[in-house]
């Protein structure tokens, strides 16, 4: 996808997410020095041509109710599809990748990667499920510690450097409180997740399908987004179809006590998209983990080791998707 600088901004402005009101495009199309018809057309191109999955409402799970995990798991060669089948079929599997160790390509890693996510109270009943149907191959949970950086937005025309990321500073996810949502604000979820028919008053057509006035739908998201609830309702981008084809899962062993200092210096480097604390198995002994993307292997592995280097860490493994199975996006209730 080749666009002029103006248009690399607006995509990077989609990303992040538009205003909450009554004609947001307009306000987008104004800050951009552009007409909302405009905005409007460049929105539909991205989906028309397969750039983007989708233009919609960005739920942080938790507060929902969900709880989710990142799940690892060494797969015969011969059996790795079949597998990645079944882990598929779970409608609470959103991502899942195998991927491949760089560094040392003997070592004994996970080579398929999968998140699960699952209403609360049943999370550990639905593991134990996919676990049952996937036996005798074991699954390992690695459920985030703690959470340094999120937010993936990408810049075309950095492309060739990085994938620029949005800053967050680092949430304690324990301290996370969750929203109480009763069956008309879960109806207003059901309805934001997907894709909004794109219009001048985005917010109009999806009031009336809930039975609500455009005002009380506003005000509701708004509500929600000062509260963490509501990320961010933006354009979805497939990043491969962009340009971003080497996705590469960095990790590095670090002592407990200086995983926070550890994961703030990696979570302040612009290319990390994904930083998180996770629990170390006795045969994948990491426990700071980061995501990057880039146009090519070569340039992933440079940047994981620029990383580790600049950020003071004793180089650990970098894995790299080999294979994408799956790819969705969340549906809550």
């Amino acid at each position: 996808m080749t666009l002029s600088e103006q248009e690399a901004a607006l995509l990077v402005a989609l990303q992040r997410g538009i205003p909450i009101c009554e004609r947001p495009f307009e306000v987008l199309a104004k800050e951009q020095g552009l007409a909302e018809d405009d905005v409007l057309a460049f929105i539909r191109q991205r989906l028309t041509d397969g750039d983007a999955r989708r233009f919609g409402a960005v739920f942080d799970a938790r507060r929902l109710g969900y709880r989710s995990a990142l799940c690892a798991m060494r797969v015969p060669t011969g059996e790795l599809s079949r597998i990645a089948a079944v882990v598929g079929a779970e409608p609470g599997v959103t991502h899942c990748y195998e991927r491949k160790p760089t560094l040392q390509p003997e070592r004994p890693c996970p080579n398929l990667w999968f998140t699960l996510a699952a209403p609360a109270p049943i999370f550990n009943q639905t593991l134990d499920a996919l676990r049952a149907a996937c036996a005798p191959v074991a699954i390992d949970e690695l459920p985030a510690v703690q959470r340094f950086k999120i937010d993936v937005v990408f810049d075309l025309r950095t492309r060739n450097r990085d994938e620029r990321v949005e800053p967050r500073n680092k949430t304690d996810l324990n301290a996370r409180l969750v929203e109480s949502v009763n069956e008309r604000q879960q109806a207003i979820v059901r309805l934001m997740q997907g894709n909004i028919p794109l219009a001048g008053r985005l917010f109009e057509a999806p009031a009336t399908q809930l039975g609500l006035s455009e005002a009380e739908l506003i005000e509701q998201l708004k509500s929600w987004q000062e509260r963490g609830v509501l990320r961010r309702i933006a354009l979805l981008l497939r990043h491969r179809e962009i340009g971003f084809t080497a996705n590469g899962m960095c990790c590095w062993e670090v002592p407990a006590e200086q995983i926070q200092e550890a994961g703030r210096r990696v979570a302040a480097f612009p290319e990390v998209t994904h930083c998180y604390e996770r629990p170390p198995t006795d045969y994948f002994p990491f426990r700071l983990y980061a995501m990057v993307h880039t146009p090519s292997a070569e340039k992933t592995r440079a940047l994981y080791e620029r990383i580790t280097r600049d950020a003071g860490l004793v180089p650990g493994e970098l894995l790299l998707s080999s294979m994408e199975f799956k790819k969705t996006s969340m549906q809550f209730f």
